[in-house]
């Protein structure tokens, strides 16, 4: 199965995104979730009758992201992290360089996260 990269940019109107490997394989969209379906139906008019298997795995830059997923606290993230918070807070608006190690440990520290989350469930407490 083939994988292509799709870039996820915000705009001044919505989301857009193309991928990496495709030229002129683009889409956009009003939300996220928009933008990501979109792709798949430019992904499959290229491809059009061709029986070609394929992934999607979907990229966003770190500043992005945080504007996006605006309920994640930089600070309190940056701790979980165990990072230095006012230099993550300057990764994440384009203040300071990022190194592909820093890069690394957020999107390691993301998954780790997301797979806590993912293997949570809530209990009602009544008293």
């Amino acid at each position: 199965m083939t994988s292509y990269s799709a870039i996820i940019e915000i705009t001044s109107t919505g989301y857009s995104t193309y991928i990496k490997e495709l030229a002129g394989v683009i889409s956009v969209g009003d939300e996220m979730s928009e933008v990501k379906e979109n792709i798949y139906e430019a992904l499959d008019l290229y491809f059009e009758d061709q029986k070609h298997p394929y992934e999607v795995l979907f990229f966003v830059d770190l500043q992005q992201f945080f504007s996006y997923f605006k309920v994640l606290n930089k600070t309190a993230f940056a701790q979980y992290l165990g990072m230095n918070t006012s230099l993550f807070r300057q990764y994440t608006s384009g203040l300071a360089p990022l190194s592909d190690d820093k890069l690394q440990t957020i999107s390691e520290g993301l998954q780790r996260l997301s797979f806590e989350l993912n293997n949570l469930s809530l209990l009602s407490r009544t008293t």
